[in-house]
């Protein structure tokens, strides 16, 4: 039996979650890009939009897998 490092399930981890990983962190720049562009109040009204589309987005890939 062969024993999985930390570093080996971090691959894994990042090689199957590349696209929400990705997502997240476009995410993330857009709302810190619209707080400095806009205001801070209008970031974190984008930043909660977005995570609900990002939990509604990943509720639907779930169901769609079953």
């Amino acid at each position: 039996m062969q024993k999985i490092t930390t570093k080996q399930r971090l691959r894994q981890i990042c090689s199957d979650y590349v696209q929400t990983i990705l997502l997240v962190i476009g995410l993330i720049c857009l709302v810190i890009g619209f707080g400095y562009w806009i205001s801070w109040q209008a970031g974190l009204i984008l930043a909660g939009i977005a995570m609900i589309l990002l939990a509604l987005l990943i509720n639907y890939e779930k169901q769609r897998g079953d």
